[in-house]
C-alpha cells in the first residue's frame, strides 16, 4: 500500500488514532484486538496494519459500552433560554479478529497467503 498523489487529496489519510486498547482472549487464546475508536459503517472487513504496514487484524465490529453519566431531563440555559436535555454516555470501541485467527482459518481452507 501506498500514498499517492492522485485522487481525492483533501482527505484526511487517517481521521481517527485507533490506538491498541487491549487483546482479547478467551481460555487463554488470544483472538481480538481492541481499538480506541469505533469501526465506522462500512470499515468491516478492513485490514488493522501494525508499524510495518503488515496487516495484523480484520475490523469485526464495534462495542457500545455504557458509561453510567447519564443525565436525564436537566435543565441548561442555552443563549438566555432553559432548555431541557438528556445524554446517555457510551465509549464506542473498535474490534478486530487478530491475525493469528486470520491464518488458522485460511490454514483451514488451504487458502495461500503470505506469512512473515
Amino acid at each position: 500500500m501506498e500514498w499517492t498523489k492522485e485522487g481525492v487529496t483533501a482527505s484526511p489519510r487517517f481521521p481517527i488514532e485507533g490506538m491498541v486498547t487491549r487483546f482479547m482472549a478467551d481460555e487463554n487464546k488470544l483472538f481480538g484486538i481492541e481499538l480506541s475508536t469505533p469501526g465506522l459503517k462500512g470499515q468491516s472487513g478492513g485490514p488493522l496494519f501494525n508499524k510495518n504496514g503488515i496487516v495484523y487484524g480484520m475490523q469485526s465490529s464495534t462495542k457500545h459500552l455504557h458509561l453510567g453519566f447519564d443525565i436525564m431531563n436537566k435543565e441548561i440555559m442555552v443563549n438566555n433560554t432553559v432548555k431541557k436535555v438528556s445524554d446517555y454516555s457510551f465509549i464506542h470501541l473498535g474490534q478486530c479478529i487478530h491475525v493469528d485467527i486470520i491464518k488458522e482459518f485460511l490454514k483451514e481452507k488451504n487458502v495461500k497467503f503470505y506469512e512473515e
